[in-house]
């Protein structure tokens, strides 16, 4: 027989969970390994497109960087291509014509080549868009199907898929987050090798605008804050999760 003390840890860590062993029972199961894979991807790739579509990311770059004084361009003219970039990444445009003022005349900032890797940045943009939505409506539709066929047999199973799962996808992401603390180059060279199927996004930093604009420290920030943003949620995920299984589950309220 356990000791008590290894009995309650037990049900803090593994709520009891139990389904028949037959279609309906694997049906359940295979609902929440779905949504397992669909919440974390939902989650990472929301940040992202957050901090894409932000306004303070850009302000940040451009004080923290110097970019008005390595452009010669005000900050009025930077956030205008911000937007411009922004909203390039959600119309149906096929190339980006960014133009801002200098020194009085309108002139087109971007070079062949940036303008043909931007080709590449909004395809791999709206990917990500795309799947927000999907992997989101695919969460959401899981949560709600199972609630609704399966009852009380799926409740305890979301529960603990939602720990776990954001448990592992909190943990995949910190050492993800170290790998880019130590060695951020290497992971930013290999997202390009793996996301473009060309090598337009070697671009000259003392010439082409649009590195000169967005230089690496401003992907490797930007992927920080996505990755502190992404583990907190996930955080906050495991303690509502707890939260709920402890109100819901009569063990626990005998411990509070």
């Amino acid at each position: 027989m356990q000791h008590p003390t290894v009995q309650a840890l037990r049900v803090r860590l593994v709520p009891p969970v139990s389904w028949p062993v037959d279609a309906r029972g694997w049906t359940v199961f295979s609902l929440a390994a779905l949504l397992a894979v669909a919440l974390p991807v939902f989650v990472i790739l929301a940040n992202v497109e957050y901090v894409t579509k932000s306004d303070w990311l850009y302000s940040y770059s451009w004080w923290r960087n110097g970019i008005p004084e390595r452009t010669n361009l005000p900050v009025s003219e930077l956030d205008s291509g911000a937007d411009q970039i922004k909203d390039y990444f959600s119309n149906d445009t096929e190339r980006l014509d960014l133009r801002v003022t200098f020194r009085g005349e309108q002139i087109s900032l971007y070079n062949e080549r940036e303008v043909q890797h931007m080709v590449d940045v909004k395809g791999l943009m709206q990917g990500v868009f795309n799947a927000v939505r999907i992997t989101g409506g695919i969460a959401l539709l899981i949560a709600l199907a199972g609630l609704v066929y399966f009852g009380r047999s799926f409740w305890d199973l979301l529960l603990l898929t939602l720990r776990w799962s954001a448990l592992g996808s909190g943990i995949v992401v910190g050492v993800l987050a170290v790998a880019i603390l130590i060695d951020f180059d290497f992971v930013f060279r290999q997202f390009h090798f793996l996301s473009f199927a060309n090598d337009l996004w070697l671009l000259n930093p003392s010439t082409d605008f649009l590195i000169i604009m967005f230089p690496q420290r401003f992907f490797f920030e930007a992927t920080l804050f996505i990755a502190v943003f992404s583990v907190a949620q996930f955080a906050l995920l495991i303690y509502a999760v707890r939260l709920i299984g402890r109100r819901a589950s009569p063990v626990g309220k005998g411990e509070d």
